[in-house]
């Protein structure tokens, strides 16, 4: 198969070529991440009910929904929480469960619980959750002046209605969750002297609050083959509706702003969001799993200029990127490329004496590293922390590979092989024990894939990333390297063609004799005490076992 390739060398390099060109593309498109993205066994129900009562939600859309979930295949606990305008129905399927047809199977059921639900309500929203449902950064908004013409409530308002919805309805972000937005509440106080005056009591204000602020529900009319959804509701929603409130007195009608002050004011808070020692509303940022962090970043910065603008009294900040630390990694992965490139190349001029040769290892390491990306894109692998950890290791063992091949091609033309003959022979002869080192690495790795739960789905991306990486390593080892030792060397770059082994061994440095015989002067050595280097042995196994014993263990570093 050599001999064969290396009367076709042109096609070789122009297959390898097209590979890395396609592996260059694809690696501008991989989708980056923090995490893998790892389906969560949980589905959430998202429900909304503008101007519906927490109980009208209840009796009218969560029960009937609850029902049907409750028959989704898997299905390991389903919890809901209903509040004024919104509920949350959570479903956990039991772990091994597809949850991608759990979540088809929950919108069918949504779609088969419409006919029973209110016209009037919007389909529930039904989310799958990942491991990439940590936000990726937290956008911070501040008032500039606090003393100014906008309130930290108009802000909140702002943040809340609009800057959510707008960030939301951009294509790279799935959500986006806002804290430290403070609640509002209407704020009645009474005025002593005028309720005097009118003959009215706190309990008189309480009866009509009370018989004001209620809820009736809904009913169903039914009209030969028509059913009508009829909402009966008179709830407080706004200053005006509590200061237009009727009160009777003696036989005196009159309302209840006309003795008592009626306003909109903050609830007290249970906690704040501090940013730069100012009081701050925190806009968690989601991204999808599919998309880029870049793409996200560009138009995460497009509607912050936008918002800029148009609020030129909030000041937008982001803090706790990942991209940072995304970049950190994928950083620290070319460090380790570059200087192991460096190493390679001295450790060739110093052992191998060819620059050559070391120019060779470091451009098939680098084929090898940009295949890998393209097995990432066949594979529907993002880059992550967990695959880029993976991919370091495989480096280092891309370079073993290189170096391996390389000297043994070296050691044929040095027992006198023609060029030829020295890259068959020398690559021929590596084939079987790269396999087998390879598929030994890999066996290490392969029960990471086996792990039960959500760590076992984390760490394949680790799994994968060796096993691509040697398995381009080992591909480009057996084919390209010899073309490319073919096509640098020549007759006038190595040993001359034709001299024995015994002549060229003479001719080796002397810091290369020295080492020799360091080496079997070490060997004798220990071949004539082998009795006391076998006991001497031995004694430290009980040792590292009595040690592996008392080592603490956890499930997790701390």
């Amino acid at each position: 198969m050599v001999r064969y390739l290396l009367n076709h060398r042109i096609a070789v390099i122009m297959a390898f070529l097209a590979m890395v060109i396609l592996g260059c593309v694809t690696y501008t498109t991989l989708p980056v991440s923090l995490l893998p993205d790892i389906d969560i066994p949980h589905i959430t129900v998202q429900v909304t009910g503008d101007n519906v009562s927490a109980r009208e939600l209840e009796n009218t859309v969560v029960t009937p929904l609850r029902r049907q979930l409750m028959q989704v295949g898997g299905l390991g606990e389903i919890k809901s929480e209903t509040r004024d305008g919104s509920a949350i129905i959570s479903l956990t399927m039991d772990y091994g469960v597809n949850t991608d047809l759990a979540f088809i199977e929950v919108n069918e059921k949504i779609d088969a619980a419409m006919n029973s639900l209110p016209k009037t309500v919007t389909r529930p929203k039904a989310v799958k959750a990942s491991a990439t449902d940590i936000p990726v950064l937290y956008l911070q908004m501040t008032l500039r002046d606090e003393n100014g013409r906008m309130s930290f409530l108009d802000m909140s308002g702002i943040a809340e209605n609009i800057v959510r919805r707008r960030l939301e309805q951009q294509p790279e972000i799935a959500m986006v969750d806002i804290t430290g937005v403070p609640g509002k509440v209407l704020r009645v106080t009474p005025d002593l002297d005028r309720m005097t005056q009118a003959g009215v009591t706190v309990e008189d204000l309480e009866s009509a609050l009370t018989a004001n602020n209620v809820e009736p529900g809904s009913m169903t009319v039914r009209d030969g083959y028509y059913e009508y959804n009829i909402t009966v509701t008179n709830l407080l929603r706004s200053v005006g509706d509590v200061e237009r409130i009727k009160l009777l007195k003696d036989g005196k009608i009159m309302q209840l702003g006309d003795f008592a002050e009626v306003s909109l004011t903050n609830r007290v808070p249970s906690g704040y969001s501090l940013h730069n020692g100012k009081r701050a509303v925190t806009l968690a940022i989601i991204k999808h799993g599919e998309e880029s962090m870049d793409a996200m970043n560009k138009a995460l910065d497009s509607t912050i200029k936008y918002f800029s603008d148009r609020y030129p009294e909030i000041e937008f900040s982001k803090t706790r990127s990942q991209t940072e630390l995304l970049d950190f990694t994928i950083s620290n992965l070319e460090q380790n490329l570059i200087l192991g490139l460096l190493l390679v190349f001295v450790v060739c001029l110093i052992f191998m004496r060819s620059a050559r040769s070391s120019f060779i290892i470091g451009l098939s390491i680098i084929v090898g590293v940009i295949l890998t990306f393209l097995l990432f894109y066949l594979f529907n692998v993002s880059i992550n922390i967990i695959s880029m950890a993976g991919l370091i290791l495989a480096v280092g063992m891309m370079i073993d590979n290189s170096v391996i091949v390389t000297e043994n091609i070296t050691q044929f033309r040095h027992r006198g092989n023609g060029l030829m003959n020295a890259c068959v022979k020398g690559t021929d002869e590596m084939i079987t024990p790269m396999l087998s080192s390879s598929l030994t690495t890999v066996a290490v790795f392969v029960p990471l894939i086996f792990m039960s739960g959500i760590a076992g789905a984390i760490f394949s991306d680790q799994a994968f990333s060796i096993t691509a990486g040697l398995a381009a390593s080992y591909i480009v080892g057996i084919t390209l390297l010899p073309v490319l030792y073919y096509l640098f060397e020549n007759k006038k770059s190595g040993i001359k063609e034709g001299k024995s082994a015994d002549s060229n061994q003479n001719q080796s440095p002397a810091s290369h004799q020295s080492f020799i015989s360091l080496y079997d002067r070490g060997m004798d050595f220990c071949f004539r005490h082998k009795w006391t280097f076998i006991a001497s042995t031995l004694l430290t196994v009980p040792l590292c076992v009595v040690m592996f014993m008392l080592m603490r263990q956890e499930r997790m570093p701390e």
